[in-house]
């Protein structure tokens, strides 16, 4: 594990060249803030570079800029922004609950995000007030040995799938790792810790406590009404407690850098999606956190509709990449012409009159209802018989999210084969090996 661990560090720690390089272009960036923002107006370095909990292949610099809360909200954007647009080149305007600007500042990406200043992270205007609070937390206790713990954590979990608080990733946030190292002292503490979790883990930093519905809870130690944890998913926890559990058995460097997934040949790959049905799209420019949830949304409502025409869904699954697809796996694409349907036991005379009446004149039933074993039963002819149909019928009157319902005109329904040209989603996808076992 000791040379597993060191070579981890080689490759993701900065050089002391890289630090001072970083270090330098901080002070020149702060600077270049400093001389544009208003009065009373505090810019502060905050993330894992003011905290030295960066990997040196995943280097952000992120700047908030801290307002009296006598400013208006959209004060803050307009300030925000028209000073980003002068300091950073390739900027883009980014939505999180304040617009903010992205671009680059002397080849580092950088993000210059507005808040409010307050006095304790509970007395927040917005949820972004918080990050300050975070970063001082972190700084103010976390060793200066410490930071290469949590370097190891974060790689970790970048290698087996599981690092990122975002919708797309739904795992762990830079700062739960923080935390959790600051909890369990090492990386290899907070690989033995997970593997003593039960079905509910309450974990604290602080003293002060409160109760929270999701199965696993960090409290923070800035603002205990909040669980650090709250966008983890489940499948990805459980992900991580197996990973640590193979990585302490057998150490192996595969779990910090997989191998991709193995390619399959396109012959089995189309084989493979034999049964699968997606629409395929150009999605709109919104950010990750908001097209994911709509994608998930989407992918529901559309396997809703299938098995509301007796379609088995089996799975689904979404990307976005420049195109995005939203894809599900069927047990059949068509279906017979003519399906058996189930009326009320013939004891219940009312229902039943009922409902031999309605189907004895009905167009859609190809004969007259029978009795059988008790029951009532009529042969009906289905509305749709490919799921194709049923997609092309009911796209448009399905709701698939604020941003994709304005995307419909530019859909394409696709089956099986078509999907093919996603090849290094389905590779992933159809993978039958952990990350780090490959």
């Amino acid at each position: 594990m000791n040379k597993i661990v060191d070579e981890v560090l080689r490759r993701v720690s900065p050089s002391p060249e890289e630090e001072k390089k970083l270090h330098r272009t901080v002070g020149r960036l702060k600077a270049a803030i400093d001389e544009k923002k208003p009065r009373g107006v505090e810019s502060m370095l905050v993330g894992s570079v003011a905290k030295g909990t960066y990997l040196r292949d995943a280097l952000d610099i992120d700047f908030f800029l801290i307002f009296p809360p006598e400013y208006r909200r959209e004060q803050l954007a307009d300030i925000t922004i028209t000073l980003g647009k002068q300091i950073l080149e390739q900027w883009m305007v980014q939505y999180a609950e304040h617009p903010y600007i992205r671009g680059y500042y002397e080849g580092y990406q950088t993000d210059i995000v507005p808040c409010y200043r307050v006095k304790s992270a509970r007395e927040k205007l917005s949820a972004v007030d918080r990050t300050p609070f975070h970063t001082a937390y972190i700084i103010h206790h976390l060793k200066e040995e410490q930071k290469n713990e949590v370097r190891l954590l974060k790689q970790f979990l970048r290698g087996i799938g599981c690092y990122g608080a975002e919708a797309k990733t739904e795992g762990f946030s830079g700062y739960l790792t923080e935390l959790m190292v600051l909890k369990y002292g090492t990386f290899a503490g907070v690989l033995e810790a997970s593997q003593k979790w039960g079905r509910k883990v309450v974990l604290y930093l602080e003293e002060e406590r409160q109760q929270f519905d999701e199965r696993f809870v960090f409290v923070d130690p800035v603002d205990a009404s909040r669980n650090v944890a709250a966008a983890l998913s489940m499948e990805k926890l459980e992900m991580f407690i197996t990973a640590a559990r193979e990585f302490l058995r057998e150490p192996k460097i595969t779990f910090f850098f997989p191998n991709p997934a193995a390619p399959i040949p396109d012959a089995t790959l189309k084989e493979k999606l034999r049964n699968f049905i997606g629409i395929v799209f150009t999605p709109p420019p919104i950010p990750d956190d908001i097209l994911y949830p709509q994608l998930r949304k989407a992918a529901s409502h559309l396997a809703t509709v299938l098995e509301q025409h007796d379609f088995h869904v089996i799975d689904t699954t979404w990307y976005a990449d420049g195109e995005a697809f939203i894809a599900i796996h069927l047990e059949r694409l068509t279906l017979d012409e003519v399906k058996l349907h189930m009326g009320p036991p013939v004891t219940e005379h009312e229902h039943a009159e009922s409902f031999v009446e309605k189907w004895r004149h009905s167009p859609h039933a190809v004969q007259k209802p029978f009795e059988k074993d008790g029951r009532w039963w009529v042969k009906i002819k289905r509305e749709h018989v490919s799921a194709v149909d049923v997609i092309a019928h009911h796209l448009n009157d399905t709701n698939l999210g604020k941003n994709l319902n304005e995307c419909k005109n530019g859909m394409r329904i696709y089956e099986g084969a078509q999907l093919v040209e996603f090849r290094e989603h389905w590779y992933e996808y159809f993978s039958d090996k952990y990350p780090w076992e490959r």
